[in-house]
């Protein structure tokens, strides 16, 4: 794994770029077979799947990317931080890389932004999977969107990019469940992005719109039901709570999966059984073990 302007570059994959809107947006590309796309939560990057790209390569054409983090020379200070305004950018992104549809997974604020595009663009999605999305019956994150607009948050914001690496260690680890089995480097790998400048003034304008844009998601959950959906949570999730993912399953009439004692980031906390999780259902083999709403309401 090698490093491009603060962020890794996977091993057997290709750093490239796309001009989107006047700015420049990076991503990664490797591996082959069905198009998947990768699309990380709110103050992450590509650097969240480095423990999935080089198994999910094998079987898919993977693009991942890094949605938060737009060259800086060529950042617009107004920039639409929106769902919408990000969904219709990575709608851009499809167009730029000849993806007329593809497979996607998001992960917690990457899940809301693909509700999003689904409820733009249905047409480009063969199937989706969701992983503990933010969504409209959601409730425990109001609270942490609430401290980073406030003065003292977005101060924190601003200040917290530099902040030591164990510090960093607890933040994520506090989305595990069980934060011991947190892979070296991890608190580093997420902060590092974000000290380019201009990301925390952009990511905070994205929290800004965030909970009326979760809120109007729900007149569009019917039409976006129509695409095959998988959700993935973690019975441990202290970000995104699983009752919201039951609600939103009855929702979207989607399949769901539960993965014991894990926390909000399973691909990281339990990456291969979430990767064969994911190779069953996005291809077709067998069944993965499915939790159903009726089962757990």
């Amino acid at each position: 794994m090698s490093f491009s302007h603060k962020q890794p570059v996977f091993d057997e994959m290709e750093e490239r770029w796309a001009t989107l809107s006047g700015v420049r947006l990076r991503y990664l590309v490797g591996g082959s077979g069905p198009p998947l796309i990768l699309v990380h939560g709110i103050a992450a990057s590509s650097f969240s799947f480095r423990l999935n790209c080089a198994d999910l390569m094998r079987n898919f054409r993977l693009f991942v990317p890094d949605l938060m983090s737009i060259v800086s020379a060529q950042r617009k200070m107004d920039m639409n931080g929106s769902l919408q305004g990000i969904a219709k950018r990575l709608a851009e992104l499809l167009d730029h890389a000849g993806l007329k549809h593809a497979n996607f997974l998001g992960s917690s604020h990457g899940g809301a932004v693909l509700l999003n595009l689904a409820a733009l663009a249905r047409e480009r999605f063969e199937k989706l999977v969701l992983v503990s999305p933010a969504n409209p019956f959601a409730g425990h994150y109001k609270a942490t969107v609430g401290f980073y607009l406030s003065a003292p948050g977005r101060i924190f914001a601003r200040l917290a990019p530099f902040a030591p690496a164990r510090i960093w260690d607890y933040g994520i680890g506090r989305m595990y469940a069980d934060p011991y089995g947190m892979a070296a480097g991890t608190g580093a790998g997420y902060a590092r992005p974000l000290r380019l400048r201009g990301t925390i003034p952009y990511l905070l304008s994205c929290l800004e719109t965030f909970n009326d844009d979760l809120e109007n998601l729900r007149e569009h959950l019917a039409t976006i039901s129509r695409i095959p959906t998988l959700l993935i949570w973690g019975d441990r999730d202290p970000v995104v709570e699983i009752q919201s993912g039951y609600e939103l399953q009855r929702a979207l009439a989607a399949k769901m999966v539960a993965m014991r004692g894990v926390g909000h980031l399973p691909y990281e906390e339990a990456p291969q059984e979430f990767n064969r999780i994911v190779r069953e259902y996005l291809m077709g083999v067998g069944e993965p073990q499915l939790t159903n709403y009726s089962s757990n309401s």
